[in-house]
Formats: C-alpha cells, structure tokens, sequence
C-alpha cells in the first residue's frame, strides 16, 4: 500500500508524476521500461454505461448516474464482442460497454471494452 505522504508530488511537479514516482517505487517494473513516469499506471478502475461520443483517440461512456467518462484510446485499447476483437472507432452512440481503464500520466486511457447486448 502507498502512502500519502508517498503520493505527494514535489512543489515543482504535476499531482500524477509525484503519484507516477510512488507507484514505480511500489510495484517494480512499473513503467521501469521505458523511464517515463508518464507511463507509470497510477491507479485503475472500470465503468459500466452507454457510449455517448466516439473520436478519432476517445470515447465518451455516461454510467447510470450521469458521470461522464472520456476514456483515452491507444495502441493497447481494445474492444470485445463475445470474446472477439473489435475495432472501437467503430462503436455508435447509445452502444452498452464495460469499460476497463487506467490512469498514467494524468490521462485516462481505455484497456478493455467489451460491448454488451
């Protein structure tokens, strides 16, 4: 478990690099490959909702309650339809997703997306 005091960033430095420099510090390996904190997952979490925007880089997905979640999309970002891959710049509007995602580098970025019926 990390701390608070851990997660502090410096004065000269964004909340998500002190945080980055913590969880690289916690869990080794983490974004240790590449050097950059910006690639360091700071913490992850998932929505279930319906899609309300699709972008060339970003979905939008609306859970029950009205939050509002834009969701990154990168080389690692897929979309699952009953365990197939699917493209995720093709989903529509109003489309029911769980969506698996992750925080690095005070972005949200998608993993998983799987497209409900």
């Amino acid at each position: 478990m990390i701390g608070y005091e851990a997660v502090q960033a410096r004065d000269d430095e964004a909340w998500h690099l002190g945080a980055a420099r913590a969880a690289q510090e916690a869990v080794p390996g983490n974004g240790a490959a590449t050097g950059s904190l910006e690639e360091v997952v700071i913490a992850s979490s998932s929505v279930s909702g319906r899609v309300t925007r699709v972008g060339r880089n970003a979905i939008t997905v609306r859970d029950r309650e009205g939050g509002v979640y834009e969701l990154e999309l990168d080389r690692r970002s897929r979309g699952l339809r009953q365990g197939r891959k699917v493209s995720l710049r093709g989903l529509e509007e109003g489309t029911p997703v769980r969506a698996r995602f992750v925080l690095m580098g005070g972005r949200t970025v998608a993993r998983d997306v799987q497209i409900r019926q």
